[in-house]
């Protein structure tokens, strides 16, 4: 018997859960509650609603503050994580509008950890979790799984990226999702407590920006990353796509666990981290 499976609508992408080795009433009663889940996470993760904790912060006056929620806090650091990583080849806040006299290597925000506060420090204020709040948003639903008592499960957030855990009982030698190569022969990866997130311009238009000039990020069709977070992931997917091949292998080398892809300008696909041996072993077959 097929695993059970569910869909919903959120933060402008369909998601699926398929959990296998449950009552399938059980698992349409989980599901569900990790739907409402996702709700909540987009109410306070996206700058599109304008209640969000994210549009909230984003009419801060220059030295205004707000406390934050802990998901907001959490997926926050994260990112700031990630920015740093990547030498600002991921960040989140890059459109703000930046006072003169704020030094460049500082964000043009400030956050307290201990007090969930955050100020603003810009002119205008300009966060945007569109390129990690998935994939936080995956971590958070597995999260949710695992209390239900799932022991596998795969999420899949449409395009942005898919999330698998799962014993060796139920998920077998684990979940498979691909890369695409340039004649778009399709290469498996096999996750298993793992995340898979790809960034491009062939599904979503030349539409990524590259923080560190503020110019469209033109240097390859599509990127992909390969974390123990979907977060990690979802960011890192965005940071790989603007980042130069030896920055990319840098941050691989450099962070346990993390895998990169990437669609050169030669038209090869190259790979770093642990990813590489996966494109170098793996058969191709037609998408």
């Amino acid at each position: 018997m097929s695993a059970p499976r569910f869909q919903h609508e959120a933060m402008a992408t369909f998601w699926e859960l398929t959990l296998p080795g449950a009552d399938p009433a059980y698992a349409r009663h989980a599901a569900q509650a990790a739907f409402r889940e996702l709700d909540r996470l987009e109410g306070e993760l996206s700058r599109f609603i304008e209640h969000s904790v994210i549009a909230r912060a984003n009419r801060l006056p220059r030295g205004g503050t707000l406390t934050l929620p802990p998901d907001t806090l959490a997926c926050l650091l994260l990112a700031a994580e990630v920015s740093v990583a990547t030498g600002r080849a991921f960040d989140p806040a890059f459109r703000s509008v930046r006072p003169p006299d704020l030094p460049p290597e500082l964000p043009p925000y400030f956050l307290d950890p201990e007090t969930h506060r955050l100020t603003s420090r810009a002119e205008r204020l300009d966060l945007d979790l569109g390129a990690v709040g998935k994939g936080y948003a995956l971590d958070c639903l597995a999260d949710l799984l695992r209390e239900w008592g799932f022991a596998a499960a795969h999420l899949n957030a449409g395009g942005s990226g898919v999330l698998a855990f799962g014993d060796e009982t139920t998920a077998g030698d684990g979940w498979t999702a691909g890369l695409l190569d340039h004649e778009g022969q399709r290469i498996p990866v096999t996750l298993r407590d793992a995340s898979l997130s790809g960034s491009g311009t062939e599904e979503q238009g030349g539409h990524l920006m590259d923080p560190r000039t503020g110019r469209t990020a033109e240097s390859r069709p599509r990127a992909w990353a390969l974390a123990p977070s979907a977060a990690q992931a979802d960011a890192l997917s965005t940071a790989f796509f603007v980042l130069e091949e030896s920055c990319i292998r840098e941050v691989c080398a450099a962070h346990r666990g993390i895998g990169a892809a990437w669609l050169a300008a030669d038209g090869t696909l190259r790979a770093a981290g642990t990813l590489a041996g996966v494109v170098d072993a793996a058969p191709r077959t037609r998408a």
